[in-house]
């Protein structure tokens, strides 16, 4: 298990949360507008005369800010925000022209944070450009991301108005890739803290909007809320006047996020939840933001696993394991049960799990095969999809050649297992998620492309499949980290492999906390991890005495 991946690396920080916490990310965007908006569409935000005045007063249309990003009381990163004015008709950088329209602004965020776990680098940099108008209805943008190792993604789109729809360029392996993203509406942009303070708007105090996250390429409903003024103190110990916007999931009112702004509607400050704790990004200057003396890096080694009092004994010979896992009093935590973890919900913040090996029957004459059972199971796990493409040709053969001749299907699912791991090489975790013919085309991939080419394999060879995603044992230190495996369907059974690893994995070691037959509605493989926030800085686990 030394590839465990970062699934949950923060990446465009200021954005991106959102729709990290959001389960509905994975739904095609469903708008629930308050009853003052008049449509469906995005309510246009008409500025103050004295604040159109004010930007004609001042000598440049470009305006600036800059953010210090702190984590737990380290300073992880900074980032710049610039706005620049410009000309809907031609392009051309101008001042407002009127009241009566609603301005359009290009906007660059910078970000840069200095990661690292279990040693190794991971810090990153992200650079999105959007054109939107002032209120945040976004018309285009652009987003390059930076990895430590110098591997680098970028992609593009612009709204299609006719289609309802934003064509992005570009993918993680194919710059020339393009796709539609539908919305009944046209999204806001994810730059939340650049226009939700935009005055004088015709809304009640509280609505809603759909706002796209270009990373993960997700339309995402937010709620949002004015607050009346109150004070603020200062990292300096000063205290200032601010008014508080706060936003978030509507289907998760608990992961809020704050924007506090001045009496200039300057931002002071930005907070949101990550892994029970909060981040925070504090106005600043450019040079403090710059100096590299500010840099901590932020270790997410014991951040992104659940820490065990004890580590399990000969894990992968066990035929039980229970645990009990809990958060706080106040809080609540559930998980599914499945063929090999049953679970117990002993109270709203405590439940105690129980995971088993499979039991099997055996034949004399020949290998061990697992009970059957008289399950039905959809097409959904067989049928050929967007991301386990199983019949592209390239997946094919190495179907046909990983399998080899046996037709057991538990043997052929090992084989296919290893084959994979042998023939694929370790690559940096990415927020996009790419198909099994793009895996098996560029053989390179985190624990996730390992599993997704995992399942079309297996489905190229007959064999229904799913991804599974949730914690998987590492012994030192002893924990369980975020992690993505591959499910086979056998004698009416879901059976767990890991081609991260190559072969058959005892289900034992592995805290299942969500699986996915990877339908065409997923657009990131960052979704897929969401619901292991729930446990990320706030679970703990303790593994129990046999019973």
């Amino acid at each position: 298990m030394r590839r465990q991946i970062l699934s949950l690396t923060f990446l465009t920080a200021s954005g991106m949360l959102v729709c990290q916490h959001s389960a509905a990310c994975a739904q095609g965007p469903s708008i629930s507008l308050q009853p003052k908006l008049k449509s469906l569409q995005a309510p246009a935000i008409e500025p103050r005369r004295s604040a159109v005045a004010a930007k004609q007063d001042e000598p440049s249309d470009v305006h600036g800010v800059w953010l210090l990003i702190e984590y737990d009381g380290a300073t992880i990163g900074y980032e710049s925000l610039t706005t620049t004015e410009v000309d809907d008709s031609n392009g051309e950088t101008s001042v407002f022209s009127s009241p009566e329209k609603t301005p359009v602004v290009s906007r660059r965020r910078e970000t840069h944070l200095k990661l690292k776990r279990f040693g190794n680098d991971l810090s990153v940099s992200a650079h999105l450009e959007t054109v939107e108008t002032i209120d945040g209805v976004l018309q285009s943008w652009s987003l390059r991301r930076t990895a430590a190792d110098g591997s680098a993604i970028q992609r593009s789109a612009t709204w299609d108005a006719a289609r309802q729809a934003f064509l992005i360029r570009g993918g993680a392996t194919d710059p020339t890739k393009s796709e539609l993203l539908q919305s009944r509406v046209q999204p806001r942009s994810p730059i939340l803290s650049a226009w939700l303070a935009t005055p004088d708007l015709e809304r009640p105090q509280q609505w809603s909007s759909a706002v796209l996250f270009p990373e993960t390429s997700a339309i995402v409903d937010v709620e949002i809320r004015q607050l009346s003024p109150q004070s603020l103190r200062l990292k300096d110990g000063s205290t200032i006047a601010v008014t508080r916007h706060d936003y978030w999931p509507t289907n998760q009112p608990e992961l809020r996020s704050s924007v506090y702004y001045d009496k200039e509607q300057e931002v002071v400050m930005v907070e949101q939840p990550l892994l029970g704790k909060s981040l925070r990004f504090y106005r600043t200057d450019a040079a403090t933001a710059l100096g590299a003396e500010n840099l901590e890096s932020l270790d997410l080694q014991f951040m992104t696993s659940l820490p065990l009092r004890r580590p399990l004994l000969n894990p992968e010979r066990s035929d039980v394991v229970r645990m009990m896992i809990s958060v706080g009093v106040s809080e609540q935590i559930s998980l599914p049960s499945s063929d090999f973890q049953a679970v117990e919900q002993k109270a709203p913040n405590t439940l105690i799990v129980k995971l088993t090996h499979p039991k099997t029957t055996t034949d004399e004459a020949g290998p061990a095969t697992h009970l059957r059972n008289n399950k039905r199971l959809d097409r959904k796990f067989t049928d050929s999809s967007r991301w386990i493409n199983s019949t592209d040709d390239n997946v094919r053969r190495m179907a046909v050649i990983g399998g080899g001749a046996v037709s057991d299907p538990h043997e052929k699912c090992k084989r296919l297992s290893s084959y994979i791991r042998s023939h694929l090489r370790p690559a940096a975790f990415s927020t996009s998620l790419r198909s099994a013919s793009e895996v098996a085309k560029s053989r390179r991939g985190d624990c996730t492309e390992y599993a997704v080419l995992l399942a079309a394999v297996m489905r190229s060879e007959g064999v229904p499949s799913r991804v599974a995603v949730g914690f998987a044992y590492v012994p030192n230190p002893a924990s369980f980290a975020p992690h993505m495996w591959t499910e086979a369907w056998i004698d009416g059974q879901w059976i767990p492999f890991d081609a991260t690893l190559g072969g058959e994995v005892n289900p034992v070691t592995r805290l299942k906390v969500t699986d996915s037959p990877l339908s065409e509605n997923v657009t990131s493989g960052t979704l897929l991890f969401i619901p292991l926030l729930n446990f990320l800085g706030r679970a703990t686990v303790e593994i129990l005495p046999e019973e």
